[in-house]
């Protein structure tokens, strides 16, 4: 069987995975220039910034097996209970998936059923076809922006899902600076610090991921990297006396659906006869853990 599949965040890539062990035929598309979503990894010469989820704890007993078998393979490490990259988070992804089977910079826009066969169509008027089922696990805002016919119910539930953004500042030298301060780490302006060297052990260089809180991002309306790097440099500086500038290389980032605040109450969304399925971490379960459960899910009651 061929199958399509939209988004290479966790839900795309466990799918995937899933799917390629039946011995099915899969492609599977992503607009970014690599696996990952909000697993992403940014490379800085041969050193790593996860600038997407550090690390990660687990609850269900699925995704406890599913990351223990990543410790494993040296995917992960665990330390205190809770799961660390050992050569970059986007390993997570990247891990299960085929070179040839994946699309990247490839920006879907258009799905369309033709003779019962699902026939994808890019940004660049490239066409992908022919596909005996679709899956997809991009944003929720993203599916709806897709010219493609879905169920009503199916709108419906995609337009009830919200998200918050979060706004990232990625900090990097090829020193040893230390900016973890009882001021910054106290400060509401910021929903988490993390010292990312630190993980790797890095020796002769620092790396910084800082967190604004969502609502401090909603309230000054920052919506571009521009905005973003302003203010956080300005914040931080406020708060500790700190000029980043001077010590780091800066990088902004804005995550516009970083967090599900109102998900579906339901673990996927399948349709039988349009051969279209849609999971991710926008159904019961969110964040991390919810991406591979509905995935997992989807693949368990209807894929097979």
């Amino acid at each position: 069987m061929n199958i399509a599949i939209i988004g290479a965040g966790l839900s795309g890539t466990n799918i995937y995975n899933l799917l390629k062990e039946d011995g099915n035929e899969v492609k599977i598309f992503e607009k970014a220039r690599g696996s990952g979503g909000r697993c992403s990894t940014r490379y800085v010469n041969d050193k790593l910034i996860d600038h997407g989820t550090p690390y990660f704890n687990a609850k269900d007993k699925d995704f406890i097996a599913f990351s223990e078998k990543k410790v494993k393979e040296k995917i992960l490490v665990k330390k205190n209970n809770s799961y660390y990259p050992l050569k970059g988070m986007n390993k997570l992804c990247s891990s299960m998936l085929e070179k040839d089977d994946f699309n990247k910079n490839t920006k879907i826009i258009s799905c369309k059923k033709i003779a019962n066969k699902w026939h994808l169509y890019d940004e660049n008027g490239m066409s992908y076809y022919p596909f005996d089922k679709l899956i997809i696990t991009i944003p929720t805002p993203q599916i709806l922006e897709l010219e493609l016919e879905l169920p009503l119910a199916f709108q419906s539930k995609l337009k009830s899902v919200k998200y918050e953004s979060i706004a990232t500042l990625l900090l990097y030298s090829y020193t040893s600076q230390n900016i973890i301060n009882p001021k910054l780490l106290n400060d509401i302006s910021f929903k988490n610090i993390i010292d990312n060297s630190s993980k790797y052990d890095y020796e002769k260089f620092s790396s910084y991921v800082l967190h604004l809180n969502s609502n401090i991002c909603k309230e000054e309306n920052l919506n571009n990297k521009d905005e973003i790097k302003e203010f956080m440099i300005k914040k931080v500086y406020d708060i500790s006396g700190i000029n980043l500038e001077k010590s780091f290389h800066v990088m902004p980032h804005f995550w516009k659906y970083a967090n599900v605040k109102e998900s579906i109450n339901e673990n996927y969304l399948f349709d039988e006869d349009l051969s279209l399925g849609i999971c991710g971490d926008f159904f019961k379960d969110d964040n991390l853990e919810g991406s591979y459960l509905s995935s997992k899910r989807l693949y368990l009651e209807k894929l097979t």
